[in-house]
C-alpha cells in the first residue's frame, strides 16, 4: 500500500492499513467513535462529591427545577441546608418534560396546543435517553427508585433513505441497515479474500495469519467457502445485493461502524418507564414542599453578606421578595439574559456570549404501529438527511401493543422555515416527508404534538451550547453570593448528566466556602 491512500494492491498489509481501509468506508467517525469507546477521547466522568460538615440555618434559594436545580437542591437539603427551589412553570423538570394526554403549552407568538394522546402515550419532548456510562443520572434513577428500560438506539431493520440524485441509482429507496452491513462487509470481504487468494498483496503477515484472516472474511462476509464470492445471506432479507459502488456513493456506510457511535455512545442505552419526567418527578417526591411551583424569576440582588430574589406568582400576578444566603441559579441561559440581575461585568459578558439549541420535536400518536406489523421494525431511527426531518424514531417500549407515539421530527425547528409556520403546517411537513418511506403515515395518522423548544417561555430554546473553555471558567466560578448551576455551564449542556455535573460542581464549591465561613 502506497503512503497516498488506502488500496490494497502495491506493498505492505498491516492492521494499520486495514483500518484506514475501513475508515474510508465509515469516516472519520468510525476512528472517533472507536477512539471513544477505548478511552483514548481525552473525556472523564464526574465524581458526585462526597462533602462532610453541616450547614444548618444555612438558606439557599435555587432558581429553576430543572435536573440541575433538582441536583443542588436535594444534594444541600442533605448537608443541612434550607432550600427552596423556585419554578415558573406548573411542573418540574425542564428538558425533561414528557407530554402526555392533556398537557398543554402556548407558544411565543399565541398558538396554543393541547395533547389528545390516548391514555399510556407519551412524547419525551426534550431529553430521551440515557447512556450507560452516565453514572449520575443512572445512579440518582437507582437512588430514586425510578425503573429503567432499554432504549434501542439502531436495529437492522431501520432504513436509510435519500433522493438526491447524485448519490446514485439507490436515491429514492428506501435501504434496511441490514442490506447496507451485509453488503458493504460481503463485497469488501470478497475483494480482500480475493487479493490474498491470487497474491497480489505482498503482506508481512505470516502463512497462519493470512489462513485465519480469509477464515473470518468468509465468515463475516458471507463468502462462499470455495470460490469467495460474496453471496446474501438469508437474513439479509433478500439475496439481491447492491453494487458496492451504489452503496459507497449514497454515503450509508458512515452508520456501518466496527463499533456503534450514534448519539448516546456505545450500548446499551436506557430509558426510564413511563418517559423522562418520571426522573425529576421523583426528585421532587424527595423535596416535597421544598419545591415552588408558578414561581417566576422577576430580578436577583446579591449583596455581600445576601440574596434577593423578587418572585412573581404565575396564577394571580402577585410578587413577592425571598431572601437567602446564597443563590443557585438553574435557569437556561437564554432566560437568564432576560433576568434583571446585577452581575459582575465578566459574568454578564460570559452569559450573554452563551446560546441554546434550536432543537425542537414533534410526536405523532398512528392509530396502529404500522413499522413493527408491515415493516418488523423494533426501536432505532430512519437516517435520511433529504427528508428534512432530523432524526425519525421508533419507539422503543410498548412493543405489539395497539397504538403508539412515533418521533416524526427531531432536529432544527428552522428547517424548511418550520419554527416561522403554525402548527399545522410542521404537521403536514413531517406527514408528507416520513410518508415517503413510510406511505402508511397518513391513514394511520391520528394526533401530533409539536414542541419548539425557542417558542416556549421559560425556556427561550433547548439545551445549551457548549461554551468555551474562556466562558466555561467564568461561569464555573461564583459571583459574589450568586452561583451558576445549569447545563449550560458544563460540558455536555445536551445531556442530563450534564446539568448534574455542573449541580455537583457548585454544590461541592458552595459547601466549601460556607464551611470555611
Amino acid at each position: 500500500m502506497s503512503n497516498e491512500g488506502t488500496r490494497l494492491d502495491e506493498t505492505v498489509l498491516t492492521r494499520r492499513h486495514i483500518l484506514q481501509a475501513f475508515a474510508t468506508l465509515g469516516g472519520s467517525s468510525l476512528v472517533m467513535g472507536a477512539m471513544d469507546a477505548w478511552g483514548l477521547m481525552g473525556a472523564s466522568a464526574a465524581q458526585r462529591p462526597r462533602l462532610a460538615g453541616r450547614a444548618s440555618g444555612t438558606r439557599v434559594l435555587v432558581l429553576g427545577a430543572g435536573i440541575s436545580g433538582l441536583t443542588v437542591a436535594y444534594e444541600l437539603e442533605k448537608l443541612g441546608y434550607e432550600c427552596q427551589v423556585l419554578e415558573a412553570r406548573d411542573w418540574v423538570g425542564g428538558l425533561c418534560w414528557t407530554v402526555k394526554g392533556g398537557a398543554s403549552h402556548t407558544e411565543i407568538g399565541g398558538e396554543r396546543q393541547v395533547c389528545e394522546f390516548d391514555d399510556g402515550l407519551y412524547l419525551n419532548g426534550g431529553a430521551w435517553r440515557l447512556p450507560h456510562a452516565d453514572a449520575g443520572v443512572i445512579g440518582y434513577c437507582s437512588e430514586l427508585g425510578v425503573p429503567l428500560e432499554i432504549f434501542v438506539d439502531a436495529t437492522d431493520a431501520n432504513y436509510f433513505y435519500e433522493e438526491n440524485p447524485e448519490l446514485g441509482p439507490l436515491s429514492g429507496t428506501p435501504v434496511r441497515l441490514r442490506e447496507v452491513k451485509a453488503d458493504l462487509w460481503g463485497s469488501t470481504s470478497e475483494l480482500l479474500a480475493k487479493a490474498m487468494d491470487q497474491g497480489d498483496i505482498d503482506t508481512r503477515l505470516t502463512t497462519d495469519d493470512k489462513e485465519r484472516l480469509v477464515s473470518f472474511l468468509v465468515r463475516a462476509g458471507y463468502l462462499d467457502t470455495e470460490d469467495h464470492v460474496y453471496r446474501p445471506p438469508r437474513s439479509r432479507g433478500s439475496r439481491d445485493r447492491h453494487d458496492l459502488g451504489a452503496l459507497l456513493q449514497t454515503g450509508f456506510g458512515a452508520r456501518v461502524r466496527s463499533l456503534y457511535a450514534g448519539t448516546g455512545g456505545p450500548a446499551p442505552v436506557f430509558q426510564p418507564v413511563g418517559g423522562m419526567m418520571e426522573i425529576p418527578l421523583a426528585f421532587q417526591r424527595a423535596l416535597g414542599d421544598r419545591v415552588t411551583l408558578d414561581a417566576e424569576v422577576r430580578s436577583i440582588r446579591h449583596t455581600a453578606d445576601q440574596v434577593r430574589v423578587t418572585v412573581r406568582n404565575t396564577r394571580t400576578g402577585q410578587e413577592r421578595e425571598e431572601t437567602a444566603d446564597y443563590c443557585v441559579c438553574c435557569l437556561p441561559m437564554a432566560v437568564l439574559q432576560q433576568v434583571d440581575v446585577n452581575l459582575s461585568s465578566d459574568m454578564r459578558e460570559a452569559v450573554n456570549n452563551t446560546g441554546h439549541s434550536t432543537a425542537s420535536k414533534m410526536g405523532l400518536q398512528m392509530r396502529r404501529r404500522f413499522w413493527e406489523q408491515d415493516d418488523g421494525i423494533f426501536g432505532g431511527h430512519l437516517w435520511s438527511r433529504s427528508l428534512q426531518l432530523g432524526e425519525f424514531s421508533y419507539p422503543s417500549n410498548d412493543y405489539f401493543s395497539n397504538k403508539g407515539v412515533l418521533l416524526g421530527f427531531y432536529g432544527n425547528g428552522g428547517i424548511a422555515g418550520l419554527s416561522d409556520q403554525a402548527i399545522a403546517a410542521r404537521v403536514e411537513h413531517v406527514l408528507t416527508q416520513s410518508s415517503k418511506v413510510h406511505p402508511q403515515m397518513r391513514d394511520e395518522f391520528e394526533h401530533a404534538y409539536a414542541v419548539w423548544w425557542e417558542k416556549i417561555p421559560y425556556s427561550l430554546g433547548a439545551y445549551g451550547r457548549t461554551p468555551a473553555q474562556s466562558l466555561l471558567t467564568e461561569l464555573s466560578k461564583p459571583d459574589g453570593r450568586f452561583y451558576i448551576g445549569c447545563a449550560g455551564a458544563s460540558t455536555r449542556p445536551a445531556w442530563l448528566e450534564g446539568g448534574i455535573q455542573a449541580a455537583w460542581r457548585t454544590v461541592e464549591l458552595l459547601h466549601d466556602r460556607a464551611m470555611r465561613a
